[in-house]
């Protein structure tokens, strides 16, 4: 199944279909509603899910007409009718809705307010969860001038063409600077800069009903942290002043309890370790990756710190992500490297000398290394000079300049880089797939490549720059 697709549950064994027990006029009521591109996937829970032309007459009868993704929602109605499934038992409904794609919930939700109720509520993303019918999200974060404030999307992916559908954005999120981890249901967009200063601003994105909300705030203000994800807790390190990293370097946010706590005051003090490009999780410690390219890690099972590796250039690589075990990143040069989960480790003589390069991507390795120019220019330097005024010491201007952003979604990298072509810029993103091959190289294959958005620029004002993505499993 390619990953364009909606997932489709396959079972040796027909399951007991919620519709069965039900009036038929009820049954065909809640199926009107459903988008005709669902039908496959729904008649496969039972024989008697669909019968497409028993639906359309009834359609036909009640006059309703599903929204596609070409046509405009009905988002006036004169009275609003009745929905089939307020007639229906709270966990039967659930059953029904959690069977269908979360595409359609949008759509679904105009229909009724009992509908919009249904598509909110905890329970029908635990219902998804039970039943196995959960879906990876990408949402995607982007810096869109001359608008002050960064824009949020999801990446809707298609066989033919990919694209990004907004969602609401949060009206004062700091335009640089921020980090963000996925917890459960939610996004976190962590510290960041607003003109020229830290702040310690925490807000969270609830995925399930794109809200936003303000959550405690750090005890330090942090612009460009690291953060992660161990055991249910949110740890943040690094992004703040030299004289303040010592003592507060790194905290950790408890969702249960809403709080903020310090981490260990951390026992060795190098300049350059101020400065944290990227984190990652390994055997439940949290390595966090400097100027220097030095790993540093804390156990929060023990509550220590500790070095790690030392990588072999300064600031040759960023975004690093663990993929099955194995360490990914991206160089400035527009090429995907990877190497063993073991060799952030310290060992001596010290230096990660073992990255490899990722086969078969060459087609893309100049698109990836162009991206970078598409935005060099005074913005850029004026970013550069600010953070090097409030953090003493930043490795060079090239970690600075977006160009291409890798991540992980569902065990594949996802890419996005820029291209101009005269005035109008080009996102694109696409998905790789990864395969260890005989002689333990790894190879990458190419799903898709596409054209996510395309936007008239002026020459002379700052470009359109993906800020962030980051994977949901909704």
């Amino acid at each position: 199944m390619s990953n364009l697709e909606e997932p489709l549950c396959y079972k040796s064994k027909e399951e007991q279909s919620p519709l069965l027990s039900l009036p038929d006029d009820v049954a065909l009521g809640c199926l009107t509603r459903v988008s005709r591109s669902d039908h496959a996937a729904l008649s496969l829970f039972s024989k008697s899910c669909c019968y497409p032309r028993v639906i359309a007459i009834q359609r036909k009868k009640t006059n309703f007409k599903p929204m596609c993704d070409s046509e405009e929602p009905p988002y006036k109605k004169s009275k609003e009718e009745p929905s089939p499934l307020s007639t229906l038992p709270d966990d039967v409904a659930l059953s029904c809705l959690a069977r269908v794609s979360r595409w359609d919930y949008a759509a679904l939700s105009l229909l009724s307010k009992s509908y919009r109720s249904l598509m909110a509520s905890p329970e029908l993303y635990q219902m998804r969860s039970l039943t196995g019918r959960t879906e990876s999200y990408v949402y995607v974060c982007l810096r869109t001038p001359p608008v002050p404030n960064p824009r949020w999307y999801i990446l809707r992916r298609r066989k033919i063409s990919s694209d990004l559908i907004p969602i609401p954005s949060f009206p004062s999120q700091s335009r640089e600077g921020s980090s963000v981890v996925a917890l459960d249901s939610a996004i976190y967009v962590i510290g960041g800069l607003i003109k020229g200063k830290p702040i310690s601003d925490v807000l969270l994105l609830d995925c399930r009903t794109h809200t936003w909300r303000h959550i405690p705030s750090m005890g330090v203000a942090r612009a460009y942290p690291a953060a992660a994800v161990v055991e249910g807790k949110i740890y943040v390190v690094g992004g703040c002043k030299f004289k303040d990293y010592s003592l507060s370097w790194g905290e950790v946010f408890d969702p249960k309890t809403q709080t903020w706590g310090s981490l260990p005051p951390i026992p060795f003090r190098k300049r350059r370790q101020m400065y944290i490009h990227d984190c990652v999780v390994r055997d439940g410690k949290v390595y966090a990756v400097d100027g220097a390219e030095r790993t540093t890690y804390y156990s929060p099972g023990d509550g220590k710190w500790g070095i790690g590796n030392l990588g072999e250039v300064t600031g040759a690589r960023r975004d690093w992500c663990m993929i099955d075990n194995l360490l990914y990143s991206l160089s400035k040069h527009g090429r995907i490297f990877w190497c063993e989960q073991e060799e952030l480790d310290w060992r001596q003589p010290e230096g990660m000398h073992w990255w490899k390069e990722v086969k078969g991507l060459e087609v893309l390795n100049e698109n990836l290394s162009r991206s970078r120019l598409v935005h060099f220019g005074v913005q850029n330097v004026e970013i550069y000079n600010r953070a090097k005024l409030e953090f003493d010491e930043i490795p060079e201007l090239a970690v600075l300049l977006p160009g291409a952003r890798l991540s992980n979604s569902g065990g594949n990298i996802l890419l996005f880089w820029d291209e101009m072509i005269g005035n109008l810029q080009q996102i694109w993103c696409a998905e790789v797939s990864l395969e260890r091959r005989q002689g333990g190289e790894i190879w990458g294959n190419i799903e898709w490549s596409h054209a996510v958005m395309t936007v008239d620029v002026d020459p002379f004002l700052d470009r359109y720059k993906v800020l962030h993505s980051v994977s949901v499993t909704l």
